[in-house]
């Protein structure tokens, strides 16, 4: 999938590219494309990167998103970044490749847990 100014919808079934209905989880940061930014209106730790050997389950993202989340991750062909959807589901990206250009955005294979609460 792929992560630009018009980032995914995680929450839908597969997911969707937009901005606004539906709204993104993730984008390109704005004026920075080696770091990707929770779309959200509020500040909430949405985006943490998993630096754990293997991959991470959904109980391993759901806790390191709770004790180090944030709203920013830089991001590189190969980074492991775990976040929260705008209606509570856990998923996990893989960073497949990266473009210095936001329009084309960073592109990313993604599992998303269907369960919303732990």
């Amino acid at each position: 999938m792929r992560i630009a100014n018009a980032g995914p919808d995680l929450d839908v079934v597969p997911p969707k590219i937009g901005l606004g209905d539906p709204d993104p989880d993730v984008v390109i940061a704005p004026f920075d494309p080696s770091h990707i930014d929770a779309y959200s209106v509020v500040n909430e730790p949405r985006l943490v990167l998993w630096t754990g050997s293997g991959m991470p389950n959904r109980r391993d993202c759901s806790d390191l998103l709770s004790t180090q989340g944030g709203t920013r991750v830089e991001v590189k062909k190969g980074t492991v970044v775990c976040v929260r959807t705008d209606a509570g589901r856990i998923a996990v990206l893989t960073v497949t490749s990266t473009s210095d250009d936001s329009d084309t955005g960073d592109r990313a294979q993604a599992t998303v847990w269907s369960e919303v609460s732990d």
